[in-house]
C-alpha cells in the first residue's frame, strides 16, 4: 500500500488504486494495455503533431505590442535593453537576455523559442506522466491534450517567456516530488535549486510553486520535518537573482501601470479555466458544450479525489494547491487592490489542471467511457485551432497591413498620430522606411486634445490600436467603434472630428483612419 501512496493521478500496471477505487480494480488492470514501444511511436506523432500547430505560418502574423517589446530588448544594445525592462518593473530580464544570443532578426525566428519551449513542454509533460504514475497510456493522453491545447498553443507562437514558465514550472514540480518521496540526492536538490533560481527570474508568477510547496509541507508535518530546512535553503539560494533584481526596480520610476486589467468578477475564474483547457476566444458556440462539460466533470472530479486523499497521496496534494495558489489568491489581490488578473500569468499551473482532469476522469468512469470523454477534449481544441488559423483570428494585431495600407496612400508632409510609444514602436516597425516620417511628424498622443494641434498638417492619418482588453483572449480582440468617446482619449478625440474623415480601414486589431484638418468640426451634439 506504500506504493499505492506515490503514485498521483494515474493508473498504471503497479498500482490499479492509482485510477480508480478498490471496488474497480478489476476495470484498472484492463487500462495497462499501452507497452514501451506503442508509447514511443505515439509520443513521436504526439510530438510532431505539436511542433506543426505551433510552428505553422509562424512568421506570418505581426508582432503584437508586447512581441515588439520583446523584439526591441533582444535587438538593441544591452544598455537599451536594460533600460526598457527596469522602466516597465514588471518582468524579470532572464527570457530577453536569452533571445540575445540567438539569431532574432525576423518574427519567425523571435517566436522559435517558444515554439521549441513548447514542444519540449510535451515532451517532458509526457515523460512526468508516466514517471509518476507508471502509466504509458495516461503519458500519452497527457501529451496529446497538451499538443492541441489551444491556450499552449498561442503562447508558444508568442514571442513571451510563457512556454518557458511551462518547462520550468513542470520541472520544479518534478523535482520536489521527487524530494517528498524521498529522493533527495544531490542532482535532485541541486537541479530542484536551479530550476527554481531560473523560473522566479523568468516571470513573477511562478512564486505560485514556492507557496504551493509550502502548503503541501504545512499539511505533512512528517515529510516538513526532514524536509523543511533543506528546502528552505535551496529556496534562499534560488530566490537571490530576483530579490536582488527587485531591489534594482524599486529604485526606478516605474512608467507601466495595471490600468488596462479590469477587476476580475467570479465569471472569469471559470472562463479562466475554460480558457486554459479549450481556449476562449469571447464567443460561446454550440459545438464547445460537449467538451465543457467533459472538463467540468473531470477537473472537479480530480480536485475532489485530490482533496479527499490528501493525508496519503501528496502527488494531487501538490497539483491541488498549484491550481488554488494563483487563482484564489490572485482573484482576491486583483478584486480588492490592484489587478493583475489574466489567464497567460497562469501558465503555471497548466500541469496540474490537465493532469487532474484526466485523472479525474480515469477514476471516475468505465474505460471506454473516459476515453470518448478525453477524445471529445481533444476534438474540441483541435478544432478551435484549426478554426482560428482558417479565419486569420489568431492574428492579434495586423500592423503589416495597417502599414502597407498608410504607405500606398502617404504624402510627404503628412501627420501620423499614434496613441503611445509601443503602439509606434509596433507600427514603424512595419512602415516602409523609405518612406519613415521625419520624428517631428510622428506625434504621440495619449491625450490627443493637450497634445495635437490641428491644422499643422493637410492630412492627418490616426493610427488606433484597438481599445478593448480582454485578460482570456490570446488571439484578436472584438471589434470596436473608433468613434465611441467612452473607450478612450483616441475615441474622445475622433469623436470630435467625425466629419474630417475622409478614409478609414479595418484590419485585425487596428483601425487606420484619414482626416482632412481643413474640414469643419461636428460638434457632439450634432450627430
Amino acid at each position: 500500500m506504500e506504493r499505492v501512496r506515490h503514485l498521483g493521478v494515474g493508473g498504471t500496471v503497479a498500482s490499479p488504486r492509482a485510477i480508480c477505487d478498490a471496488s474497480s480494480q478489476a476495470r484498472a488492470a484492463r487500462v495497462a494495455t499501452i507497452g514501451p514501444r506503442y508509447f514511443l511511436t505515439g509520443a513521436i506523432v504526439i510530438l510532431l503533431v505539436g511542433f506543426l500547430v505551433r510552428v505553422w505560418d509562424l512568421g506570418g502574423p505581426s508582432l503584437w505590442t508586447d512581441e515588439v517589446l520583446t523584439a526591441m530588448r533582444a535587438q538593441t544594445s544591452l544598455s537599451t535593453s536594460i533600460e526598457s525592462i527596469l522602466d516597465a518593473g514588471n518582468q524579470t530580464p532572464l527570457y530577453f537576455f536569452s533571445l540575445r544570443l540567438m539569431p532574432n532578426f525576423t518574427e519567425a525566428l523571435l517566436r522559435l523559442p517558444s515554439v521549441l519551449w513548447g514542444v519540449l513542454g510535451i515532451a517532458l509533460f509526457m515523460f512526468v506522466a508516466v514517471r509518476f504514475s507508471g502509466s504509458y497510456e495516461l503519458g500519452l493522453w497527457a501529451g496529446a491534450l497538451l499538443a492541441v491545447n489551444p491556450y499552449h498553443v498561442w503562447l508558444s507562437r508568442t514571442a513571451r517567456q510563457y512556454a518557458m514558465i511551462f518547462v520550468l514550472a513542470l520541472l520544479v514540480s518534478t523535482c520536489f516530488l521527487l524530494l517528498i518521496r524521498g529522493h533527495r540526492t544531490r542532482s535532485v536538490w541541486i537541479t530542484f535549486t536551479l530550476a527554481s533560481l531560473v523560473a522566479y527570474f523568468t516571470h513573477y508568477t511562478t512564486a505560485a510553486l514556492l507557496v504551493a510547496q509550502g502548503a503541501v509541507l504545512v499539511l505533512t508535518p512528517r515529510v516538513r520535518r526532514d524536509l523543511l530546512l533543506p528546502w528552505s535553503k535551496a529556496q534562499t539560494v534560488a530566490a537571490i537573482p530576483t530579490l536582488a533584481w527587485l531591489y534594482i526596480v524599486s529604485q526606478q520610476p516605474l512608467e507601466v501601470k495595471s490600468e488596462w486589467i479590469p477587476a476580475p468578477v467570479l465569471r472569469d475564474i471559470p472562463l479562466t479555466l475554460w480558457n486554459m483547457a479549450l481556449g476562449y476566444d469571447g464567443i460561446f458556440k454550440w459545438h464547445m458544450v460537449a467538451g465543457l462539460m467533459v472538463v467540468s466533470f473531470g477537473l472537479v472530479t480530480g480536485m475532489w479525489y485530490a482533496a479527499r486523499e490528501w493525508r496519503t497521496d501528496k502527488d494531487n496534494l501538490y497539483w491541488f494547491w498549484l491550481i488554488v495558489v494563483p487563482l484564489g489568491p490572485v482573484f482576491m489581490l486583483s478584486t480588492l487592490i490592484v489587478s493583475i488578473y489574466v489567464d497567460r500569468y497562469f501558465m503555471v499551473f497548466l500541469p496540474a489542471l490537465i493532469l487532474l482532469m484526466v485523472g479525474g476522469w480515469m477514476r471516475s468512469a468505465p474505460r471506454f467511457v473516459w476515453q470518448v470523454a478525453l477524445v471529445i477534449v481533444l476534438l474540441t481544441s483541435a478544432h478551435t485551432i484549426i478554426f482560428s488559423f482558417y479565419d486569420g483570428s489568431y492574428q492579434r494585431a495586423d500592423w503589416r497591413g495597417a502599414a502597407a495600407y498608410v504607405a500606398e496612400e502617404y504624402r510627404p508632409g503628412d501627420d501620423i498620430l499614434i496613441e503611445r510609444s509601443n503602439v509606434e514602436q509596433a507600427f514603424l516597425r512595419y512602415f516602409d522606411p523609405a518612406l519613415a516620417p521625419a520624428s517631428e511628424r510622428v506625434i504621440l498622443a495619449d491625450n490627443p486634445n493637450a497634445d495635437f494641434t490641428p491644422h499643422t498638417a493637410p492630412r492627418v492619418w490616426v493610427i488606433y490600436r484597438n481599445p478593448n482588453e480582454d485578460v482570456h483572449r490570446v488571439g484578436v480582440m472584438p471589434d470596436f467603434d473608433p468613434f465611441d468617446p467612452a473607450l478612450s482619449s483616441m475615441g474622445e478625440w475622433l469623436s470630435e472630428r467625425r466629419a474630417q474623415v475622409v478614409a478609414q480601414r479595418k484590419f485585425n486589431g487596428v483601425r487606420v483612419l484619414l482626416l482632412d484638418p481643413s474640414q469643419p468640426l461636428v460638434a457632439n451634439a450634432d450627430r
